[in-house]
């Protein structure tokens, strides 16, 4: 069974324990964090492992069972290659393996000069030590713009790739093919909030291999060119959460499958 989970963008501007509690509610297995670099955060998260939100929230996810799937967002600068622990990325490795994450996100930087796979390979290394897989997130515009770029980018690490999946533009076999073109190097499979409401195509991941996690949130593009964050509505949002993950699971189940 694939691990579904929801990002805290998705629901802002609830809190991490609130996420957790709602996510519990609506059977959903796993939250995504950003915990540094992201402005509307830092009042949970500016003292690091300090933060009095760090024990709240590891409470909350031992009494729910509902786990991290990844901590972000690192941004790939030359500050990686002198360990400092006061930086926003140390500040993601080291609440990221107090949470327990799997993964630690990453974004190429445009006005960086450093070669991104250098940099990359860098943040891999100190990811290995706090036991975290580090994902590069596919944004147009950097030098990780597309798929290829990004593929690049990541090279020959342990790290992987954040997948955008479009249920109202990619069919199935478009899918099934980026799936298998990424093979080892898919870290997990992002699906956005805002396409899940409406109409979508049953079965589009039926195929998608069950220890790859799906995510719902917003591809980076689209997050960051609006200015009202995705599933920040007037309605109850326990219901809302409970209506994507079941858009999730229609996409997950095989057209042959019983209903």
């Amino acid at each position: 069974m694939n691990r579904i989970a929801v990002h805290q963008s998705v629901l802002h501007p609830l809190d991490p324990v609130e996420l957790v509690t709602l996510a519990e509610q609506a059977g959903v297995d796993s939250i995504g964090l950003h915990v540094a670099s992201v402005e509307e955060v830092e009042p949970w998260w500016v003292k690091g492992i300090g933060s009095e939100m760090l024990r709240a929230l590891v409470d909350a996810l031992l009494a729910s069972r509902v786990t991290v799937l990844d901590v972000g967002r690192v941004r790939l600068g030359p500050e990686l290659r002198v360990w400092d622990g006061g930086h926003a990325y140390a500040r993601a490795l080291e609440l990221g393996v107090r949470l327990g994450a799997q993964f630690v996100t990453a974004r190429a930087d445009p006005g960086v000069a450093d070669d991104p796979a250098e940099l990359f390979a860098v943040l891999d290394e100190l990811a290995a030590r706090y036991r975290l897989r580090p994902l590069l997130a596919v944004v147009p515009g950097t030098p990780a713009g597309t798929v290829d770029q990004a593929i690049d980018v990541v090279g020959a690490t342990r790290g992987g790739l954040v997948l955008d999946v479009s249920p109202q533009r990619q069919r199935a076999d478009e899918v099934d093919e980026a799936v298998l073109g990424l093979g080892d190097q898919l870290g997990y499979v992002r699906l956005p909030a805002h396409e899940l409401i409406a109409d979508h195509a049953a079965g589009l991941l039926a195929t998608l291999p069950p220890q790859v996690p799906v995510a719902i949130g917003e591809a980076p593009a689209v997050r960051d060119a609006t200015t009202t964050a995705a599933g920040a509505d007037s309605g109850d949002p326990l219901a809302r959460l409970t209506a994507l993950r079941a858009a999730v699971d229609a996409l997950l189940r095989h057209p042959r499958a019983s209903r």
